[in-house]
């Protein structure tokens, strides 16, 4: 059976990074330069200490260093041990889990298996439940370190799955312990200061169990991270160059090209695993009509967007899953659904609207608009995206613009299929191909239960997406994923239009070493990583 309980947790990632809004700067010195402090910026403020219940990206990317889960992603999607040594399949649906020993958490408590059950148990009737609750049914605690955790049906994501679960003491379970007050993990840093909408600050923890075996050190080089809520990305810029922070997160891409040219930054990016796109509401007239919605596809200027709001940064998307997961997206998968359904092409999207417009006896200009939050690059593309279809005579557009919380009230309203709006949504998936693709294309998650906002229902796709995501064997996934990418593409309930990369700038003099991450939330991960062989230190090259 397909997992039946859902999650809007993705619903805050629909913007990224960039998401937020609003007034901010930074004061004070980096302390960057006596190695002893990394200070870096943060698009928004941390909202919850507590892994089972922190529904926003920043708040992950705070914490990221103060949790461990069993099993982490390295820079290359590959699970790696982490709390975890060993996590072996004994049939298909129990798995054997070993746990290290030695671990202590930084209130002092011994790392063990019952902190595992503890920590999946309690995510039950939490915002983040489907974190757990998509694959786990129980678990048999073996002795202190070792468990068998029984799955509920066949899962192929189970271990990148673990690697976003932090492992959290039982007494977080048991209430004796609050995580939204103290944060208590077994990383290698540990909770030291929030100042709200300023800064929050973790200092480097003692004992982790990394023993320095390898080229890694046995501690973090870094002794203090101070992450400044700067929310604008030009104060970001500012505060960077001015030697304020140390490393700028995901700093807007406009300003990249002038980073690029100042001796004093360097600045690193990599392919990431998300997506822009437009999404039409399917119940209504005129993008109910399939050939309609495929002449407006056909009108993105995705090159045109590339080059002038994005720098150049970023490669046209014409199918949701990322490259970044090469096996399950290639250059000749993408090639083929530009070719067939969505590659610029207006005389063919002329010929479609007028078909689709003629079918539905809709006399045009057809008068509609773009919804859209506040991110500037994205207020711009949805601005050419609108000049394209004004210039066909078939519409007559507008932007709508909200400031975020309206904005996303809107995209997932439980009626969002009957707007008249199409809407201007990013997307932030992972390292496994069911996270670009269930959420948004699956009948189950329809609005207000996910973030199906198209209300799209194909009962094909929807068995083509459980069955890739019981099944273990990758070539036998992949082709399955690209079936269902075929005829959610050629369907069009949305038009995709760029896959995003990662970014980061820092003080070349200040920071060495720093690794990009290319999934949300995971940015820092460089900091200390010894089970990925990487760490940064301060005091650059």
């Amino acid at each position: 059976m397909p997992p039946a309980t859902t999650s809007r947790r993705r619903l805050l990632r629909w913007v990224g990074a960039t998401a937020a809004a609003g007034v901010a700067g930074c004061t004070g010195d980096s302390g960057g330069s006596n190695g002893a402090e990394l200070v870096a910026t943060l698009a928004a403020d941390v909202k919850n200490y507590d892994p089972a219940r922190a529904n926003d990206t920043t708040s992950r990317k705070a914490f990221g260093l103060v949790y461990e889960p069993l099993l982490a992603i390295d820079f290359e999607g590959q699970a790696r041990p982490a709390l975890a040594t060993a996590v072996e399949r004994q049939d298909e649906l129990t798995w054997r889990l070993s746990l290290r020993e030695g671990v202590t958490f930084h209130d002092g408590s011994e790392f063990s298996a019952s902190d595992v059950v503890a920590t999946f148990e309690r995510y039950e009737g939490t915002p983040r439940e489907s974190d757990v609750y998509l694959w786990y049914d129980d678990a048999t605690i073996v002795d202190d370190h070792t468990l068998d955790v029984t799955l509920t049906d066949r899962y192929a994501p189970f271990r990148v799955s673990l690697g976003g679960v932090p492992i959290v003491p039982e007494a977080a379970a048991a209430g004796d312990l609050d995580l939204s007050t103290t944060p208590v993990g077994t990383g290698p840093y540990a909770f030291d200061t929030h100042e709200p909408d300023q800064l929050f600050r973790l200092t480097r923890a003692d004992d982790h169990w990394y023993d320095g075996a390898g080229e890694v050190p046995d501690e973090p080089p870094i002794e203090t991270l101070t992450f400044r809520i700067i929310v604008e990305g030009p104060s970001q810029v500012a505060a960077l160059r001015a030697g304020d922070v140390d490393l700028a997160n995901n700093p807007p891409a406009d300003a990249i090209a002038d980073l690029r040219d100042d001796d004093a930054i360097t600045v690193t990016d990599r392919l990431a695993g998300g997506f822009e796109m437009v999404v039409f509401p399917l119940a209504s007239a005129p993008f109910s009509n399939r050939e309609v919605r495929k002449g407006i596809a056909r009108l993105i200027p995705r090159e045109e967007i590339i080059s002038s709001v994005y720098g150049g940064i970023g490669r046209p998307a014409y199918a949701p899953i990322s490259p970044l997961l090469d096996d399950y997206s290639s250059e000749s998968f993408q090639a083929e659904m530009r070719d067939e359904h969505q590659g610029y092409d207006p005389e063919r999207a002329r010929e479609l609207l007028a078909s689709g417009f003629e079918t539905l006896d809709v006399s045009p200009p057809y008068e509609t608009t773009i919804v859209t939050n506040e991110t500037p690059e994205r207020v711009r593309w949805a601005q050419l995206v609108r000049d394209e279809l004004d210039r066909t005579d078939f519409f007559d557009v507008s932007l709508d613009q909200f400031e975020w919380n309206t904005y996303v009230s809107r995209v997932l309203a439980g009626d969002s299929n009957q707007s008249d709006s199409m809407m201007a949504l990013g997307w932030t998936g992972g390292w496994d191909p069911d996270t670009y693709l269930r959420n948004l294309f699956h009948g189950d998650q329809a609005t207000p239960s996910c973030c199906n906002a198209a209300h799209y229902a194909n009962d094909e796709v929807d068995r083509l997406l459980d069955e890739a995501l019981a099944t273990y064997d990758t070539a036998e996934r992949r082709a399955l994923y690209e079936d269902a990418q075929r005829r959610i593409v050629a369907d069009v309930p949305a038009a995709f239009i760029r896959f995003n990369r990662r970014l980061e700038a820092v003080r070349s003099a200040a920071v060495e070493g720093f690794r990009t991450y290319p999934i949300d939330a995971g940015e820092f991960t460089a900091i200390y990583a010894p089970w990925a062989d990487t760490y940064t230190a301060t005091g650059g090259g």
